[in-house]
């Protein structure tokens, strides 16, 4: 799933690669992408495009008219920038196509279609639920911000960690390396966290986050690729040793995911069940 330091390398990326570029065509390609009527796709024809933009992780293709488009990636889905006959392959949902002879793409791996689009002007932009909803951006967070945005309501912390209502931008793969960074136990509640924890937290996150955008920056592109290149400590590395401690790293297994900790580092040497609700064994 991308998540924001792909996301935030890859709006980079794109605004300098689209900003001026007109509009020649916009088409829905996928009946079902497009979540609004008004105004229609086809007013971004004729407009220049000015920025691509991140919230948390929507994608913002922002227009001089006035109008934005909102991309919601979901899991599987895919932005970037391609010239205009690979841009019409099978997996694209949608496209913009462009005056230089490429297209702006939105495509989804797979055959299951989450991945979606809103048109909005300006005034919707500011009252649409997904944006208006989101928890500040976890770059730069003190430690008592932190504490605000995932404290309460009481949850897991790797569950308040992927929230984007507490804060936007971290999904399964960053929750997991901050948590390891932090030494802090997945499963802790949220309320349970010291003020040491708290601190650990805010800086692991930073260093994380900090990291791995300028690993992606370096990386670049305009298109994403069917699959992230990232640099990780814990996840995708069950069952290998703890960078830290040499400790084997465990997983818990969720119908989607699995959770990859060290038991050592961040659990006192206990681990956790490895079924879909777990809780610690005895």
């Amino acid at each position: 799933m991308p998540e924001l330091p792909e996301l935030q390398a890859l709006c980079e990326a794109l605004t300098d690669e689209v900003s001026g570029r007109r509009v020649e065509s916009a088409v829905a390609v996928h009946p079902a992408v497009l979540r609004t009527a008004e105004p229609p796709l086809t007013a971004l024809e004729g407009a220049a495009l000015t920025a691509v933009n991140r919230r948390g992780k929507l994608l913002l293709v922002q227009s001089d008219r006035g109008v934005s488009l909102v991309v919601h990636l979901m899991s599987a889905g895919r932005m970037g920038l391609r010239d205009v006959e690979r841009a019409r392959g099978r997996q694209t949902l949608l496209r913009l196509e462009l005056e230089d002879g490429r297209a702006l793409a939105l495509r989804e791996l797979g055959t299951k279609r989450r991945a979606s689009a809103h048109l909005l002007d300006d005034e919707a932009l500011g009252e649409h639920p997904p944006l208006a909803r989101l928890g500040p951006e976890p770059i730069g967070l003190e430690a008592d911000e932190w504490r605000r945005a995932l404290e309460h309501p009481r949850a897991r912390l790797h569950t308040a960690l992927r929230d984007g209502r507490r804060v936007a931008g971290i999904g399964r793969c960053y929750a997991s390396e901050i948590m390891w960074a932090a030494r802090l136990a997945p499963f802790t509640m949220t309320t349970g966290l010291s003020d040491d924890g708290w601190t650990r937290l805010a800086s692991a996150a930073d260093a994380v986050l900090g990291q791995a955008v300028a690993r992606a920056r370096e990386i670049g592109g305009v298109d994403m690729p069917q699959r992230e290149k990232r640099t990780t400590a814990v996840h995708g590395h069950a069952g290998e040793p703890c960078l830290r401690c040499g400790a084997e790293l465990a997983r818990v297994s969720f119908a989607e995911y699995e959770l990859v900790y060290c038991p050592d580092c961040q659990n006192d040497g206990r681990r956790y069940a490895d079924r879909r609700f777990s809780r610690l064994t005895r």
